[in-house]
């Protein structure tokens, strides 16, 4: 039976879904600028647990204060859990290429996710991709290419993790609309952040085990100060409302609609590219952007529904 909240947002249908996508996204943004900006200050294990442990117990109090009666166990476990895992990789993979990567040429990268969301609409889900998408698709690619431009120079490998995070996106917002829209937003965003929390735990746990050098990824724990711990509590805040954001918008919305309005994120990290780093992007990397933000449009677009006459 599928979870529904009488007056609640998440039951309002696509425009709430477009609404919930474009706020999260820009939370989104502003979070992975500031982990950008202070990720020296922080392993990246010990960053994700932190933030995600304050998370989970933010979620829980709020839940017992002001939604008393919300499911918090998922009637699907298995797929809510499956999901959690794609988006813990996705946050490994994205916040590892921070570091070594301007912003928006991470962004441009990871939001190719639409594109992995057509192509895992049609070999999971049987949706057609048409020619029309499938244009749309090499249109977005070649984008990437642009971008990157590796005509200036050696192309990063650092490349490859905004990519992957990307797949892992898009496999979690297919299994959200396939298997979890009967589940409560709360709950999967509960499950998500534990998730997020335990890796964290067993990524500090690994790199104590297996030291193998320095760095934002290879540093177990690194000495935090006030500022450090204030910055955890906020980034913990923006991923409570996140992690409930797009869940609710992948339950009120079709995957590919919400896809569309994702790309909002590619206008935000530009945004922060200037303002926070001041990374003014180039003639080929804005090319690059608005030929992927349009691929990306044009392959979130629901496939066209072919009418047969009745006689």
């Amino acid at each position: 039976m599928a979870y529904k909240t009488t007056g609640s947002i998440f039951a309002a249908g696509p425009a709430a879904g477009i609404a919930l996508i474009t706020a999260s996204v820009f939370l989104l943004s502003l979070s992975d600028a500031l982990v950008k900006l202070s990720g020296v200050r922080f392993g990246l294990a010990q960053l994700i647990f932190l933030r995600s442990a304050f998370a989970a117990m933010l979620l829980a109090l709020g839940l017992k204060l002001f939604a008393r009666g919300a499911r918090l166990i998922p009637e699907h476990p298995g797929w809510v859990t499956a999901r959690s895992l794609c988006l813990v990789t996705m946050w490994f993979c994205y916040y590892a290429s921070l570091p070594h990567l301007p912003l928006s040429l991470a962004a441009a990268c990871y939001y190719t996710s639409p594109l992995w969301m057509a192509l895992l609409a049609r070999f999971h889900l049987g949706e057609p991709v048409g020619l029309v998408r499938w244009c749309a698709i090499l249109l977005a690619l070649s984008g990437v290419v642009v971008s990157v431009n590796p005509s200036a120079g050696a192309v990063s490998p650092f490349l490859l993790l905004p990519l992957l995070a990307a797949f892992f996106y898009a496999l979690a917002a297919i299994i959200t609309w396939d298997k979890c829209r009967g589940e409560a937003p709360f709950a999967m965003a509960l499950n998500l952040n534990i998730a997020l929390a335990v890796s964290g735990a067993a990524g500090m746990a690994c790199v104590l085990l297996f030291p193998a050098g320095d760095g934002f990824v290879l540093t177990a724990w690194r000495p935090l100060g006030v500022s450090d711990w204030a910055l955890i509590g906020l980034l913990a805040l923006f991923l409570v409302a996140i992690t409930t954001g797009v869940a609710g918008a992948y339950r009120t919305a079709p995957a590919p609609v919400v896809g569309l309005f994702d790309n909002a994120y590619l206008v935000f990290a530009a945004l922060w590219s200037i303002v926070i780093f001041a990374e003014r992007p180039s003639g080929l990397e804005v090319a690059g952007l608005a030929m992927i933000g349009l691929g990306a449009a044009v392959a979130a677009r629901p496939p066209r529904v072919r009418q047969t006459k009745t006689h």
